[in-house]
């Protein structure tokens, strides 16, 4: 059965991941705060906006988006299913360095919220486009404009989410840089 207070759940953790660094504490800073706040949610808002005031329609930009979605997801699936496997083999390493262990699994935990929101938002965004096929008719465009802001806030959203889960696995590759060297 199909539990709606999981997907809640999901997006919750994944912009608690967002909005925290590498050791796992929310960023206080009131300028990368205002950053997050512009970049998750006045961005796609302005361009809902600008895509109803210009008439765009997501049919002329389904195929690029669907493409892309559906590589993206399917991607994210398998580094979904290497997570759990990497903490795994680093939990019975037997030379490693608890404190060191602790941010791993952090950091790991963190980009697995994450890509769990990106796909997530990636099957919201495929159910959409199937949708406005179905439902959209010449007659009435304005089912085909709600349609399109919705993907294009939910678009902006994967996009932005993914600049945020290169930024964590940066920090993860730097860590463990760090502590090689």
């Amino acid at each position: 059965m199909l539990d709606f207070n999981v997907i809640r759940e999901i997006n919750k953790k994944a912009i608690e991941s967002i909005q925290s660094d590498s050791d796992d504490e929310i960023i206080d800073s009131k300028w990368k705060k205002t950053v997050f706040y512009i970049t998750f949610y006045l961005l796609p808002i302005a361009l809902v906006i600008i895509s109803w005031t210009k008439d765009i329609k997501v049919s002329d930009l389904e195929s690029y988006i669907s493409t892309g979605i559906a590589i993206f997801t399917g991607l994210f699936f398998s580094l979904l299913l290497s997570i759990g496997s990497k903490v795994r083999s680093e939990k019975l390493n037997p030379d490693r360095d608890d404190s060191n262990y602790q941010k791993y699994k952090t950091s790991m935990k963190q980009i697995a919220n994450i890509t769990l929101y990106i796909i997530i938002i990636g099957i919201f965004i495929f159910l959409l486009l199937l949708l406005n096929n179905i439902v959209k008719t010449d007659s009435c465009l304005y089912i085909e404009k709600i349609f399109t802001g919705l993907i294009l806030f939910l678009l902006c959203r994967f996009i932005i989410s993914l600049f945020f889960l290169v930024q964590r696995l940066y920090f993860l590759v730097r860590d463990e840089l760090n502590n090689i060297l």
